[in-house]
């Protein structure tokens, strides 16, 4: 039986059929526990897979199987599970902790190289991987990735956001696209499909068009593409 099958059935009182869903879908709180695993050394993986456990049986109970525009139940699971685990983590950490989720968060939002989009590369955030000890410049980054949190959530649907979430370590390791395309029954060539479209959205939104200039200075956007605005006359 499918996800959405078991995910009705439990909804209508089989209580047995969550566990199918946790049986069935533990491969996938696996890696997403991985993901985070090593973090926080005051967790054990139980623990993060314990969470992960609560995020799908919370994913289970709220999914409407009968909404017009649902997204797939692995989706919602993935994000919720995801959600999960990243509390866990971040409920107990140390600053160090902090530290190091936010590191990931400003991972570099490259624009792969595909057939159509050669040459075409965006850098929103840098990726580093040291302490910060310029103030200003750790302030900044943090209300980049609230303003991309909220261009991503105007302009990107949920399997968008949580596969470059996934792709570029927003809260935790980054994952490679074969673990992903996994993650969500997926295949490689999918996964890379939604993630060239939703950083084409995101390039393409007003947010980063009105930015662009600034994130040029910081030295935040790759030269090529800087040059490729300029032709367009985007800026």
């Amino acid at each position: 039986m499918s996800n959405e099958e078991l995910v009705q059935l439990y909804q209508n009182g089989d209580k047995k059929a969550l566990e199918k869903l946790i049986q069935s879908n533990t491969g996938i709180i696996n890696k997403i526990a991985n993901k985070y695993n090593g973090i926080n050394r005051e967790l054990e993986f139980d623990d993060l897979f314990q969470s992960g456990v609560l995020g799908l049986i919370n994913a289970v109970e709220k999914y409407n199987c009968n909404h017009e525009k649902k997204a797939k139940f692995i989706t919602y699971a993935v994000f919720l599970i995801d959600r999960y685990i990243y509390f866990c983590v971040n409920g107990r950490g140390s600053k160090e902790i902090e530290n190091n989720k936010f590191y990931n968060s400003c991972t570099s939002l490259n624009a792969p190289r595909g057939e159509d989009e050669t040459g075409e590369v965006i850098g929103f955030i840098e990726g580093v991987d040291y302490g910060f000890e310029n103030i200003e410049e750790k302030i900044f980054l943090q209300n980049l990735r609230k303003d991309l949190e909220e261009v991503m959530q105007s302009y990107n649907t949920l399997e968008q956001r949580e596969i470059l979430k996934s792709k570029y370590g927003w809260n935790a390791k980054p994952m490679m696209l074969n673990d992903i395309a996994e993650l969500f029954n997926s295949t490689v060539s999918k996964v890379r499909n939604t993630e060239i479209l939703a950083l084409r959205k995101l390039r393409n939104s007003s947010w980063a068009m009105q930015n662009v200039k600034e994130f040029a200075e910081l030295g935040y956007i790759d030269k090529f593409y800087l040059e490729l605005m300029r032709e367009r006359g985007d800026i």
